[in-house]
Order: C-alpha cells, then structure tokens, then sequence
C-alpha cells in the first residue's frame, strides 16, 4: 500500500478496472447504472495509460539530461572559488545538490529567480508555498506564471544555500533547472573570465 500511495496514475488505473468490472456486473443484470460506471471505467484506464506515457517520456528527457551534463563540464573548487566552464552550447552548466539530490542545472545571470519545473521540484522534495502568491516571469519561452517554494539546502561546488526561494514552473519539454540571480546576488562574488564562470561564497 505504501508503494500504490506513490503512484497515483496507478491508482487511477486501478480504480478504473474496478469501476469497469462492477459497471460489467450491473450492466449484466439489466442497470444502466452499470453502463455509465463502465463507461467511466474505460476512460480513467486510458486516461491513466496518456499520463502514464507523457510522464515516461518526461522521465527520459530528464534522464537524457543529467546525462548529457555528466559527460561534460562539472564545477570543481579552485581555492576559495567554484569555477565552470562555459559548455558546447554556449551555457554554464554543473549537477547541483538540492536537498541531497543531484540536479542538473544551468547557471543563467539572467534569471531573476532559482527555477525549477514542477515535476523536478516534486523529486526534489520542493513545496509551493500557498500562502505566497504567484508571480508573472519573463522566460526565454515568453511570459509564465510562477509558484515560489523553498530549497532547504543547495550545494553546487563549495557554494552552499540554505532556504533559497526557488521559483517553481509549469513543466516542459526542458526540465533543466536553472541557478538565478537570488543565489548569485548573496555571493562574496561571480565573475566570467576566459570562458569559465568563478563563484565565490560570502565569507
């Protein structure tokens, strides 16, 4: 049960069989209770399976992208500085830790905010705050609007935050999450020198 309670398109699935197996049954003895029943049976099944499907192929996506960051440039400790190197596509790239998970992320100075997408902020055990209100944020993907939760602990090199605001946004096809100017801003000091991106934490 505890497994079932972690998987609600299971769930859903399974309520759908069930809802479809006592509709069959009504049905059998003359209720039009039991068509209907069926019927809704039917539809959470296959509503389950798309859910299932789109979540899988984000899964993937997701797991194409660490990936990716784990065969190329990662951020490692020079002195008191966390250096990292520009990548092939032109982005500051690095696998973070956020509350003990690793994540890969983008650094982009023109964040305003920590970003994160839904589905990412789940894993990473990331709660929208409800009594804070949404906010609008421009995005290379246009105008989206915003929940903000709160990342007890991020670690990225010897960089290390506890209970940053993270902006929290509808999923994507690019769940990379993204290090924005509210962690950068708190630090002794960032700079960009010969392709590589030098962070240094407040004393």
């Amino acid at each position: 049960m505890s497994y079932l309670a972690g998987q609600p398109l299971v769930l859903l699935a399974i309520a759908g069989l069930a809802l479809a197996g006592i509709g069959w049954r009504l049905e059998g003895g003359g209720s039009r209770l039991g068509d209907h029943l069926r019927t809704a049976g039917y539809a959470a099944m296959g509503l389950a399976g798309i859910l299932i499907v789109l979540d899988a192929a984000r899964q993937s996506r997701y797991a194409a992208a660490e990936l990716n960051l784990a065969g190329g440039a990662q951020a490692r400790v020079e002195g008191s500085e966390t250096v990292i190197p520009i990548g092939p596509d032109g982005h500051f790239q690095a696998v973070a830790t956020i509350n003990g998970h690793q994540v890969p992320v983008l650094i982009d100075t023109g964040a305003t905010y920590t970003t994160f997408e839904e589905a990412t902020a789940r894993k990473l055990g990331i709660a929208a705050d409800p009594t804070r209100l949404p906010s609008e944020l421009s995005t290379a993907n246009g105008v989206i609007k915003a929940r903000f939760g709160t990342a007890r602990e991020l670690r990225l090199g010897a960089i290390v935050a506890t209970d940053l605001v993270v902006a929290i946004t509808p999923d994507t096809e690019d769940p990379i999450g993204v290090i924005g100017m509210n962690l950068l801003s708190a630090l002794h000091s960032w700079r960009v020198e010969g392709g590589k991106l030098y962070l240094k934490a407040d004393d």
